[in-house]
């Protein structure tokens, strides 16, 4: 089912969100002051809009209480970014999802009221760093309260330290494994006595703490 979203400011963020929903034949509103860049983008967008997303007469006249969702992108103009997302706010938008440039920038804008504050280089960071650590870390999900799901490779270390299932979550109540890719088999919710096998592809569910300590088997 079709749903309605509003792009605001169509910075290389704005505009790789408007890409996504416009291919999942979603409903995207887009407006930005530059008319070149409203033309160029417009088959992305049902609504074109050339318009100061930070001017509270145009703001008022988008009727943004009826979006979905309402993504802010302004560039690197922190200003325009604030003055924005304060009018969406009050504008009782659904859900309003800023990008953010510093640590600063991200609590000026949840004080405002955005429901969403994207940080990209501190997300990436923390991957990539996470990533540099635990060499056989794929990828991973913060489910907030230090809950995270986690995919990663199984080494010939972990293989050795824990041969099965079983042994991989026993101590650590917290730990779920959700589902093994060996090859092209997908085993989802493996039994505790299934057998670990290097290369195996792990999808985890637990704390903080003890992903942690299992990344230490890596």
């Amino acid at each position: 089912m079709s749903r309605q979203f509003a792009i605001l400011g169509l910075g290389y963020f704005g505009i790789t969100v408007a890409q996504e929903l416009h291919r999942q034949h979603d409903e995207v509103m887009g407006v930005d002051i530059d008319g070149s860049r409203v033309d160029t983008y417009a088959d992305l967008f049902s609504h074109a809009i050339v318009g100061d997303i930070t001017d509270e007469q145009v703001i008022s006249q988008l009727g943004l209480d009826e979006y979905d969702a309402v993504v802010i992108d302004t560039g690197d103009n922190l200003e325009a970014s604030m003055v924005c997302t304060l009018l969406v706010c009050e504008q009782k938008a659904k859900a309003v999802w800023v990008k953010a440039h510093s640590d600063m920038h991200y609590r000026i804008l949840k004080r405002l009221g955005a429901h969403h504050v994207v940080y990209p280089e501190f997300d990436i960071g923390i991957r990539v760093g996470e990533s540099l650590h635990y060499h056989a870390l794929v990828d991973f999900i913060n489910l907030g309260n230090r809950h995270f799901v986690v995919e990663l490779q199984t080494t010939e270390e972990l293989e050795n330290s824990f041969p099965t299932i079983g042994l991989l979550s026993k101590d650590r109540p917290s730990l779920s494994v959700i589902a093994i890719k060996r090859g092209s088999q997908l085993f989802r919710m493996p039994s505790l006595d299934m057998p670990l096998k290097s290369k195996d592809s792990l999808v985890l569910l637990g704390e903080l703490e003890e992903l942690r300590a299992l990344g230490d088997h890596l």
